[in-house]
């Protein structure tokens, strides 16, 4: 089985494969980013949908209070009104003649107050003996109800009544099975009428005597399913009135009574008055916008789970995301096909120039452009066929060179022979003659010609090469005739350790050439050697005329001018890796100090 998938897979083209690859890494991303974008977008249009639901239930709120704060207003005014003083202080509760007059005179003073609206249940003024007023209340079951012990605490302030059923609360078992739908549930607001008379210019209250009489507004509970029916809200929006001790005052879904005013954040909206909230429902998670309302303090609560929002506002985000995915489908195809194109294409002109090579054509060559993985293969491609001719060059000349090497040899080995001779008999004649200054800068420069030309090995001990130096500076220092000061002090382990050859003598002969140029006198030149932490360090020191950071900086690039001190930093590094080389600190003016930096060795 692995073996047919093999040469199944074996039968399909490189490029097709790349091809599939780069499309597939860039479906997978493309399928994420979109998961990633929807997300965003959802939760996104989730916040602004709860701040669009906020500012509705504020406005819805706003109405609402609009409507209630007229109750408010012509409850007030009904305590002042001097009619209602001379009814209730001077009314005989057993007359029942004088009860159809006052009811008479008080509807019309109700009607003064309130406007007419058909989602009124009614306005009474109540007593314990008589309801004055539009529609029907007992008295005697108003007065053992928990609305008319609510009213009593209010301390003659309008007390609003959460939704209630009219047979439960007044006790009239007897409509249970009536058709009373059009009042069965109600919500009202109460005051006691503790009404006063000031025509005088004195307030005068009734009488200790004499029932203080209360005022009840009863409101049907399409009151505020009119007031909201023109406003915008979702189909599936659920949304209810809540009083302050949790007694649900009205809701647009039944479902609401059962489960919904029980729910633990109810209490965080209570207490929160006004705000948004993102809440757990079950498995649901639903978006509730809520408000209090300053007059009756009841909270209007809008919620709409997220499974009921997703279908309203994800097309939208679909659609979006849709475009997008296709115009990105699109240059993922692209981008796939030249990419694959980019990694193929040049494998097949090397697949090319290597079946040339194996048929013997060693000058095909591929054009390089790039720096990449497959460019440098290449290169080293190209680097290879080179060599090859190279070696086959090597091969059929190398006799035909030879016997030039060996003369160009033999000349090598007598021209210095030859120029030791001659600076010997030059040292034996400045003897002969006294000059034994002389003798010593010959004697000197046939060591150092020694050192230079007769020991072809790459590095040295770095006593020969102090030794080496030590002749340099002394033929220099004759030349400077005493305006040098040449110290040298290097530790004495590392006498013996392995240098390479020569890689003082460029910057100190710099210091001679440049540094000291255009000096009289005071000329100073140090030389150091030490370790720390496991490496060599060397200094070369000197107080000339100093070099800016623009002549550094050419110096050791490729075309500076001074190819001794480049060549001393490369040839290090090459030795002894990137790590090793030579730094220089110089200011003009001021000197120049190199540093060369070695790994730490011992001696032979």
């Amino acid at each position: 089985m692995k073996d047919k998938l093999y040469r199944w897979n074996s039968r399909i083209k490189l490029r097709t494969k790349l091809f599939l690859l780069f499309f597939a890494l860039m479906m997978v991303t493309l399928i994420l980013s979109s998961y990633g974008y929807y997300s965003y977008s959802l939760d996104d249009a989730m916040n602004q949908y709860g701040k669009d639901a906020y500012q509705n239930v504020r406005q819805s709120n706003t109405i609402l209070d609009q409507k209630l704060s007229k109750v408010v207003k012509s409850s007030e005014l009904m305590i002042k009104d001097g009619e209602i003083y001379r009814i209730f202080n001077s009314i005989n509760p057993k007359d029942p003649n004088e009860l159809l007059q006052y009811d008479r005179e008080l509807k019309r003073i109700i009607g003064k107050y309130f406007d007419y609206d058909e989602q009124l249940y009614s306005q009474t003024i109540m007593t314990s003996y008589y309801t004055f007023g539009q529609g029907f209340i007992p008295y005697d079951g108003f007065m053992g109800s928990a609305l008319y012990r609510h009213i009593q605490k209010g301390n003659g302030r309008l007390v609003w009544e959460p939704t209630y059923d009219f047979v439960n609360m007044f006790q009239q078992e007897s409509l249970a099975n009536s058709d009373i739908d059009d009042f069965r549930y109600l919500f009202s607001c109460g005051r006691v009428l503790n009404v006063f008379d000031n025509s005088t210019g004195e307030i005068t209250s009734l009488e200790h005597d004499r029932e203080r009489p209360v005022l009840l507004i009863n409101f049907k509970s399409d009151f505020i399913a009119d007031t909201f029916k023109n406003l915008s809200f979702h189909d599936n929006q659920m949304f209810f009135i809540i009083a302050p001790d949790g007694s649900l005052v009205y809701s647009n879904r039944d479902s609401v009574r059962s489960d919904m005013v029980h729910a633990g954040w109810i209490s965080e909206a209570l207490n929160g008055k006004t705000g948004t909230l993102r809440v757990k429902e079950g498995r649901d998670t639903m978006v509730v916008s809520y408000d209090t309302s300053p007059v009756t303090g009841w909270t209007l609560v809008s919620a709409i789970r997220n499974k009921d929002l997703i279908p309203q506002v994800s097309p939208n985000i679909i659609v979006t995301v849709t475009r997008l995915g296709a115009v990105v489908l699109m240059v993922s195809l692209i981008l796939a096909y030249l990419m694959s194109m980019m990694f193929t294409k040049p494998l097949s002109k090397l697949a090319a120039a290597i079946r040339k090579t194996g048929r013997g054509d060693f000058e095909s060559r591929i054009p390089v452009r790039g720096y990449g993985e497959i460019d440098q293969v290449i290169r080293r491609f190209n680097d290879m066929n080179d060599k090859i001719q190279q070696l086959i060059h090597e091969n059929y000349e190398v006799k035909l060179l030879e016997k030039q090497a060996q003369i160009n040899q033999l000349n090598t080995q007598l021209n210095p022979h030859f120029l030791y001779n001659t600076l010997n008999l030059i040292n034996c004649i400045a003897i002969e003659q006294g000059s034994d200054e002389i003798g010593k800068i010959v004697s000197s420069l046939s060591r150092m010609l020694q050192y230079t030309v007769e020991n072809d090995k790459s590095t040295g001990t770095l006593r020969d090469e102090l030794e080496w130096l030590e002749g340099y500076v002394f033929i220099m220092r004759c030349r400077f005739e005493g305006r040098l000061d040449y110290a040298c002090f290097v530790e004495p382990e590392l006498m013996n350790g392995e240098v390479p050859r020569l890689f003082l003598q460029p910057f100190v002969e710099n210091a001679f050439l440049h540094g000291f140029e255009h000096m009289e006198d005071g000329c100073v030149l140090r030389i150091s050697g030490w370790r720390e932490n496991h490496r060599r360090y060397f200094s070369v020191r000197d107080n000339g005329q100093g070099m800016s950071p623009e002549r550094i900086a050419d110096i050791m690039s490729e075309k500076g001018s001074s190819v001794g001190m480049r060549n001393v930093h490369l040839r290090l590094k090459l030795m002894y890796g990137d790590e090793y080389g030579i730094t220089v600190q110089s200011n003009p003016g001021r000197g120049t100090t190199i540093l060369i930096c070695l790994p730490e060795a011992v001696g032979p």
